[in-house]
């Protein structure tokens, strides 16, 4: 009995005599990213309904005086870089069924196209593009966009032929614009 006493006091004086477990610590990092992007919450489209381009005269009318709905669209975009490129590209207006014209008329009516975004300072940015020239004209904003509806901005104006004097050919005239909005890294 002698002998059982001194086991069971010699097993649980051994199982009593565990060492505690040490803590274990460490860290582990979590990373992510956000790529650099723009998204046109309402559509960059529609129409500018520029009316009679005609002045009484058959030249060209430079206010564009006969638009019907104004000559100014607003546009709202959502960039998260901090400096957006904006670019606008003016076609020409054509008379595309107007294909022989004579000396002192034209099929071609140009005008400007100017693309204005309000920065989140309170600023904005201008950027013209005359429909004469080929090729669209950009500009970086310089600040991150307003985080406020309409914060893009399209007009047309400024409406001229080559040949000043030249007379519309009477018909329907189209073009459009191109508008790019593009974040940067």
């Amino acid at each position: 009995m002698k002998k059982l006493v001194l086991s069971v006091l010699v097993l649980g004086s051994a199982l009593g005599a565990t060492p505690a477990f040490a803590q274990a610590t460490g860290s582990v990092d979590v990373t992510g990213s956000v790529a650099a992007r723009c998204l046109a919450v309402s559509p960059i489209s529609g129409n500018i309904t520029l009316g009679e381009l005609a002045k009484t005269d058959g030249t060209v009318d430079p206010s564009f005086a006969g638009n019907t709905g104004g000559l100014t669209r607003n546009f709202t975009v959502k960039c998260n870089g901090s400096n957006p490129k904006i670019s606008v590209d003016a076609k020409p207006l054509i008379n595309a069924a107007a294909t022989n014209v004579p000396a002192g008329y034209t099929n071609t009516v140009h005008y400007t196209a100017t693309l204005v975004a309000t920065g989140a300072k309170g600023g904005t940015t201008p950027v013209a593009d005359q429909s004469l020239t080929a090729g669209a004209t950009s500009a970086q904003v310089g600040d991150r966009l307003a985080a406020t509806s309409n914060n893009i901005t399209l007009t047309i104006g400024s409406g001229l032929t080559a040949d000043p004097a030249a007379i519309l050919d009477a018909g329907t005239y189209a073009g459009k614009v191109e508008v790019t909005i593009a974040p940067t890294a």
